[in-house]
This record gives structure tokens, C-alpha cells and sequence, in this order.
């Protein structure tokens, strides 16, 4: 190789990559990632596939090595403490319909057509895949009735962040398999789209390596009378659990595996009984594996003169397992920042002491509230954006907010006597609001009215 021939291989070599190129690493990368593989375990364990389901039991073989022995009892318990932290969360904040509120009436009126309650219902499940994987997703695409918002599973998802922070994307990568019937069977492939500001591009896994997809050549984010656009914006918005996007299994699976083991063991024990040692005096048998086989099938073995099966036992002892397991217990709330709800003196806390129970809970869906806030302001940028390109009207200078409405556990007789305590000192519309029994104030309100109208 020539010196020219050298320099022209380093100046392409050091050539920037295609975007086809940079879609193609960061899906392969993606898929083999950390990230994804704790995606996934959250969705496991949120649906109580937890590791201890595959769990095998081992013996010490006449080599000295382990061997795995299927006839020992082997009970495989698993707990489903990740989706009760999980939807403890989500209902908190999601439990009751949330609010949003803008000055403009007209883009009010937008809003609220836009967040029907499918897409309501669609945001108390991205809360879910938020806790669950770390970071939800929502994709920006339009339809017939309006601008739509998908929910994409987190573990297809391949952000390209453009910031350190992770606020603002340069692009996303989002792999799947998609299926296809050709002459009559049916076919998946693996595929990838490329979302960037200037389009979407679409790529195929061939030969080991993501390639473009011929079927799929480069289009646009969307269609208006019949123009392609795109946003100026990646369609993809991000919804966080944290600023770290740490799922919540991260924190807590250590301590799930250790309640499953434990408990799953003690159940073994309690039906092995391994604290029982026969002692067989002339048997009169070839092994110990006939003798066993003979006392499950006929409660009974043979023995020759003299001969005789003594018991020697030792009473079982759960103690131990016991505190052993509850210390796990409130170690896990602890780290799933979760409210043990089996706690005996739960029904006799005050208003003061429920504020501090939940305490936890509440700092952690504070976070999970600020972060819902930011996502919602890349919603309005999106629907701003369309409203003004169907000629809907210009809301750029509009302001709108989220108000999530927090199901939070009081003591009922308190916060009555409180309501009661404020008349003449609050506004009646203030302690409607505040009132346990009443769901609208609004709607209470008329009801008063109408009342005292029959009255007079």
C-alpha cells in the first residue's frame, strides 16, 4: 500500500458515519446492554416471575463435586413485592383523575379532548413502566381524531441523548420484531427505526448486522394535507422514574430473592424435615435407596432379627427464619421507599403519624411528579405544534400544567372535625375541596344549593 493509498484509508476510516450506520450500533449495542437486561428483570419480577422459580437444588455426589437432584423437595415461592411497590406508586399519584388547567379557554377545551381517558389511562400505565424499567416512553404520531400518543415498551427503546443531562434527544432507535405471513407461515424479523429531526429511517437484521431496509425507505415524521413534516423535534418523549433512569428493581431485587430463598427453604424443611436422622439397625435391603423407597410407598421396611428403626428428631425451630424475614421485609419497603400495609397498627395511626408512615412514598413520588411534569411539557410542545399546522389556532404563548391529584391515606374523623373547625375561618369552597366524603366540589356545591332552594 502506497502513502496516498494510506492517507485515503485513515481520512475515510475517520469519515462521519451514516445515519443508517449510527442506527445500527446503537441497536446492537441496546440489545446487549446492562440497561435493557434491568428492563427486563423489572418486568419479570412485576409480573412474580422472579429468579426463585428456577431455582434447583444440589447434592454432594461420590465424585465431591455438586450434582443437581430433582427428588429433593423443592419448593419455589415468589413474592410479588415489586408490583405492590410498583402500583402503590402509581395509584398514589394516578389513583385519582388528574388535572389540567390553562388560562386560554379555547386551548383548554383542546387539551381536554386530547387526554380522553384513554390517553389518562395510558399515563398511569407509562407511570408503571417508568418505576418498573427506569424511563417510559411516549411516541408522537397522528391520527384521524388528532395527534396521538403511543406507549412504547422501554426495552425497545435505544435513546441517542444529545446532553449529558438527558434532556434532549438527537435521536432515538427503536428495535422490534415484526411479523409477517408469507405463503402461509408465519415470519419474524427482527427490525430497527431510526427517529431523528429530519425523518425516519428503517433498518432489517441480515447476516448478523442491522442493514436498511429496502421495504422501508427514508419518510417523514408526518403527513398535512397530504405535504410530508416533521416535527422539530425527535416524536419521542421520555417519562423518568429518576434522574438516573434506575428502575426500581435495582434497589430491591437483592432483598426479594432473599425473602423468596428463605421462605422457599423453610417450607422444604417443614416438609423434609431434615432435622430427623433414622437410624437403621440390620436392615435387611440392598441400599439406603431402596429403604426409602419402600417407607414412601408402604410406611413400612423389612429388617432381619434384632433389627429396628429408631427417630432421632430435634424440634424445628422458625424463630430465627421468622425475625430473619421480617427484618428482610422492612428492609425492602425501606429500600422500595413502599408502605407495608400488613403493619398490625396501621387502622389506629393519627393524621400526624400516617404523614410520617407515608413519608417515604411521598418523597419518592414527588420526584416521580417532577419528572411527569417535565415530560408533559414536550406533550405541549407537540400539540402546539400541530394545533398550529391544522389551523387550529397559535398557543405558543399559552401556559398549561399537570396537577396530579395524590390518593393520600388520612385519618377520616380528623379531617371531618377539621372541615367542621374551619367554618367561618375558610372559604366553604376550600373545605369542600378538603373534605373526605366529597369527590367534586363543584358538584357538591350544586347539590347545597338546590337543597337550600327546596328549603326556603
Amino acid at each position: 500500500m502506497t502513502k496516498t493509498d494510506e492517507i485515503i484509508r485513515r481520512i475515510e476510516a475517520s469519515a462521519p458515519l451514516r445515519p443508517d450506520q449510527i442506527a445500527a450500533i446503537e441497536a446492537e449495542e441496546f440489545l446487549k446492554s446492562e440497561r435493557r437486561g434491568w428492563m427486563l428483570a423489572g418486568e419479570r419480577y412485576y409480573q412474580n416471575k422472579n429468579d426463585i422459580l428456577y431455582r434447583r437444588r444440589w447434592v454432594i455426589g461420590e465424585d465431591g463435586r455438586p450434582h443437581e437432584d430433582p427428588t429433593l423437595t423443592n419448593r419455589r415461592i415468589a413474592h410479588s413485592f415489586l408490583r405492590r411497590l410498583t402500583d402503590q406508586k402509581c395509584q398514589y399519584l394516578f389513583g385519582r383523575p388528574f388535572t389540567i388547567r390553562a388560562e386560554n379557554p379555547e386551548f383548554q377545551r383542546l387539551l381536554e379532548k386530547t387526554f380522553d381517558r384513554r390517553l389518562r389511562n395510558r399515563m398511569k400505565n407509562l407511570c408503571k413502566e417508568a418505576v418498573t424499567k427506569g424511563i417510559g416512553w411516549l411516541m408522537v404520531c397522528p391520527g384521524e381524531e388528532g395527534l396521538s400518543f403511543l406507549k412504547i415498551p422501554a426495552e425497545q427503546v435505544a435513546p441517542i441523548w444529545a446532553d449529558s443531562e438527558h434532556t434532549q434527544l438527537d435521536g432515538v432507535v427503536r428495535v422490534y420484531e415484526r411479523q409477517s405471513n408469507t405463503a402461509g407461515r408465519r415470519e419474524e424479523a427482527l427490525c430497527a427505526e431510526y427517529w431523528h429531526k429530519d425523518g425516519v429511517e428503517g433498518l432489517i437484521f441480515q447476516n448478523g448486522k442491522f442493514v436498511p431496509d429496502p421495504e422501508r425507505p427514508p419518510r417523514a415524521h408526518l403527513t398535512v394535507d397530504g405535504l410530508p413534516c416533521n416535527f422539530e423535534r425527535v416524536p419521542f418523549i421520555p417519562f423518568k422514574y429518576n434522574e438516573e433512569e434506575a428502575p426500581l428493581i435495582r434497589f430491591v431485587k437483592p432483598l426479594i430473592d432473599d425473602y423468596d430463598l428463605l421462605r422457599s427453604e423453610d417450607a422444604d424443611n417443614l416438609l423434609d424435615s431434615p432435622n430427623s436422622v433414622m437410624v437403621l439397625t440390620n436392615y435387611d435391603g440392598e441400599d439406603l435407596g431402596e429403604f426409602r423407597r419402600n417407607l414412601a410407598r408402604y410406611k413400612a421396611v423389612k429388617v432381619t432379627d434384632n433389627g429396628g428403626l429408631d427417630v432421632k428428631s430435634s424440634p424445628l425451630s422458625t424463630d430465627a427464619v421468622n425475625a430473619h424475614l421480617d427484618r428482610t421485609r422492612r428492609d425492602l419497603y425501606e429500600a422500595g421507599r413502599g408502605v407495608d400495609t400488613q403493619r398490625e397498627s396501621l387502622g389506629n395511626l393519627s393524621g400526624v403519624a400516617l404523614k410520617f408512615l407515608y413519608a417515604d412514598l411521598d418523597l419518592d413520588c414527588s420526584g416521580i411528579e417532577c419528572e411527569f411534569a417535565a415530560g408533559f411539557e414536550e406533550m405541549l410542545f407537540f400539540l402546539k405544534s400541530y394545533f398550529a399546522a391544522t389551523a387550529q389556532g397559535d398557543f405558543w404563548q399559552e401556559e398549561a400544567a399537570l396537577i396530579l391529584n395524590r390518593d393520600i391515606l388520612i385519618n377520616e374523623a380528623e379531617a371531618v372535625e377539621s372541615c367542621v373547625r374551619s367554618e367561618g375561618i375558610l372559604s366553604r369552597q376550600t373545605i369542600l375541596e378538603n373534605h373526605p366524603w366529597v369527590e367534586s366540589a363543584a358538584a357538591e356545591r350544586r347539590r347545597i344549593d338546590e337543597e337550600q332552594g327546596r328549603n326556603v
